[in-house]
């Protein structure tokens, strides 16, 4: 591109209509902070503010509030209760639910049974996730786990 035809264009960009608004960014007013980008250091919370909200556990089963009632909300049991005309015909409540799920006990650390059995879990579970974090963490020291023998053993890889 010449010279003279970038000139023509330069000339021809100053011909655009003017809008209303101005197209430079205005200054805010002297004396405020901007949020953004300012060097200006943070304020203290106001006095009376605590530093950590409280944290309340809530059991399972809550109580839901007469105005949610009256909205129509209805609040559903985690524990699943058979109707007695159906109990009486023997059936019963199956699944997690209704047996209790019992939380897999982990201790740390994994020994190397623990790290090869979890490695044959399913990908869903968290168990298989530690032991594949462990094996990480053994190939970063430059070591391995392996079955010899049926024992497990580190070795260097």
């Amino acid at each position: 591109m010449g010279l003279p035809l970038l000139r023509d264009r330069m000339n021809n960009m100053d011909d655009l209509p003017k809008s209303s608004a101005s197209a430079t960014p205005q200054a805010p007013p002297v004396g405020s902070v901007s949020p953004v980008g300012s060097m200006a250091k943070e304020s203290a919370p106001p006095a009376g503010f605590p530093e950590t909200p409280a944290i309340v556990e809530i059991g399972r089963e809550v109580e839901l509030p007469p105005e949610v009632k009256k909205a129509g909300v209805m609040l559903k049991s985690d524990t699943i209760t058979v109707p007695p005309p159906v109990a009486k015909l023997g059936v019963q409540a199956v699944g997690p639910a209704a047996q209790g799920v019992v939380p897999v006990v982990i201790s740390l650390p994994l020994t190397d049974d623990q790290i090869a059995q979890g490695l044959h879990q399913s990908l869903l579970s968290s168990v298989r996730w530690l032991a594949e974090w462990c094996v990480r963490q053994l190939h970063m020291v430059h070591m391995t786990v392996k079955s010899v023998h049926g024992n497990i053993v580190r070795t260097k890889e």
